[in-house]
């Protein structure tokens, strides 16, 4: 058949060729294409798995809390969200008629303030030096407490989840007041229980 006017001219491209003999290919594009349903269902399930959107790794909650040392070697920590203060250890007014563990008040910022002796409340032996050199002061649930202390230790960070069980010689009565044990040597104190235990709560009119 003829060429019409501005018509390409029809060219043969000639067949590719392996070692001097000529090749051709008559398969249609289909052909290429799975034809099994078992070889249809492998590529449909690979399409979706190429299709997914990453996963993304919810990543663990951390806190920072302060770290400080009763008695000789004892680590303790209370988290940062139930931190005020860590000031120097202040001149102590005993309280009449309060339990041993309540070391006594203090004028803390004109107002008093309870402070609560934890080597008592633990059970805690004193070490060489008896002379307590600071005060933790910690706040929940309306309630604002001294913790006094041997030393501070400087601030660290904890993962909540990865707290271990309170140590089983702590006595069930004091464990309600851990929130956990910190690589198996700081005990992370449960502050909210702390301070909610009524007694541990101080008349502050009496003097």
């Amino acid at each position: 058949m003829a060429n019409e006017p501005g018509d390409m001219p029809e060219t043969s491209l000639p067949a590719p060729e392996i070692d001097g003999v000529a090749v051709t290919c008559e398969c249609p594009s289909w052909s290429l294409m799975p034809q099994g349903d078992e070889a249809r269902r492998i590529l449909e399930a690979r399409a979706q798995l190429f299709a997914r959107k990453p996963v993304k790794v919810q990543e663990e909650e951390r806190s920072q809390f302060v770290c400080f040392r009763l008695g000789a070697s004892e680590s303790y920590g209370v988290a940062y969200d139930y931190l005020e203060e860590v000031t120097n250890a202040m001149d102590i007014t005993p309280v009449p008629c309060t339990p041993p563990v309540i070391a006594g008040v203090v004028n803390y910022r004109g107002e008093l303030l309870t402070l609560l002796d934890l080597k008592r409340f633990f059970h805690i032996k004193s070490g060489e030096d008896n002379e307590s050199k600071a005060v933790v002061v910690v706040k929940a649930g309306g309630v604002r407490v001294g913790l006094v202390v041997d030393a501070v230790e400087g601030n660290e960070e904890f993962a909540p989840a990865r707290l271990a069980p309170p140590l089983s010689l702590m006595g069930a009565a004091n464990r309600i007041y851990v929130q956990g044990i910190h690589q198996g040597r700081v005990t992370m104190l449960n502050i909210g229980a702390l301070l909610a235990d009524p007694a541990l709560q101080v008349d502050e009119s009496v003097s």
